[in-house]
C-alpha cells in the first residue's frame, strides 16, 4: 500500500493545506500515488485560480466575462465585477449578487450605469464605494455626505459639484479635507483657504493640485513641512517649464 493512499483524514487535510503553495500543489498532482479524491479537489482549486485570473484580466474578451459572471465561485464573480472591460449589462446583473463584496466591486466599476449606482447606494458598506465612483450622479453625491466615511469618498470624487466641495472643505475630519484639497474639481478660492489648514497633509495636497494659484504655491514652498515644500517647488518648476 502506498504512503499517500493510506493517509489518515487528518494527514490528508495537512496535505491540502500544504498544496496552497503552487509548486507543492503541482507536485502533489503529478505524484502517481496521490489519492483520487485529493487530485479532484486540487484540480478544482487550480481551475478556480485560472478562472479568477481570467475574470480580472482587462484583456479577457467580453463574451467570456459574460460566462464568468455566472461562476459559482464568488471570487471569480468579484473579479468580473471589478474588470474595466465588463459590459454594463453584466454589471447590472452582478449588482444583485448575494455577496456584498461582489456588489462593492460593481459599485467601484466606472462602467456601472448611474441608475445601478443609485440602487447600490442603499447598502451601507457598498455606499462607500459608490461615493468614490466617477460615474456617480452629482445629485446622488449630495445625498451621500451624511456619514463621515462616505464623505471621504464624495470629497475625492472628480464628479462632485463645486458647491458641495466648498462645504466639504470645512469638514471637521482631516481626511475629508485631504480629499477636497486633492480634488481636480476644487475651485482655486477653496484651495487658497485650505493652504492655511493646520494639517500639513491637507497643505501638501493643495500644493499638488493643478488648480492651485501660483502665488499660493510660492507661499507653500516656504512651509515648515519638507514634504509640502517639495510638492510646491515641484509644481512651480513644472509651471515655469511651460
Amino acid at each position: 500500500m502506498s504512503i499517500l493512499s493510506s493517509l489518515s483524514s487528518n494527514k490528508m487535510n495537512k496535505i491540502k493545506n500544504l498544496s496552497k503553495d503552487l509548486v507543492v500543489r503541482r507536485r502533489i498532482l503529478a505524484n502517481p500515488n496521490t489519492p483520487k479524491k485529493i487530485i479532484v479537489e486540487l484540480a478544482e482549486e487550480e481551475l478556480n485560480v485560472i478562472r479568477r485570473r481570467m475574470a480580472g484580466n482587462p484583456n479577457t474578451p467580453k463574451e467570456l466575462l459574460v460566462e464568468l459572471a455566472k461562476d459559482k465561485d464568488k471570487n471569480v464573480r468579484k473579479e468580473v465585477a471589478g474588470n474595466p472591460n465588463t459590459p454594463p449589462e453584466v454589471l447590472v446583473e452582478l449588482a444583485e449578487d448575494d455577496d456584498w463584496i461582489v456588489r462593492a466591486e460593481v459599485a467601484k466599476n466606472p462602467n456601472t450605469p448611474p441608475e445601478v449606482l443609485v440602487e447600490l447606494a442603499e447598502n451601507g458598506i457598498v455606499r462607500i464605494e459608490v461615493a468614490k465612483n466617477p460615474n456617480t450622479p452629482p445629485e446622488l453625491l449630495k445625498k451621500l455626505v451624511e456619514k463621515w466615511v462616505v464623505r471621504v469618498g464624495v470629497a475625492g470624487n472628480p464628479n462632485t459639484p463645486k458647491e458641495l466641495l466648498v462645504e466639504l472643505a470645512k469638514d471637521e475630519h482631516n481626511d475629508v479635507r485631504w480629499k477636497v484639497a486633492g480634488n481636480p474639481n476644487t475651485p482655486p478660492e477653496v484651495l487658497v483657504e485650505l493652504a492655511k489648514d493646520d494639517d500639513w497633509i491637507v497643505r501638501a495636497e493643495v500644493a499638488k493640485n493643478p488648480n492651485t494659484p501660483l502665488e499660493v504655491l510660492v507661499e507653500l514652498a516656504k512651509d515648515e513641512q519638507r514634504i509640502v515644500r517639495e510638492a510646491a517647488t515641484e509644481r512651480i518648476e513644472g509651471l515655469l517649464r511651460y
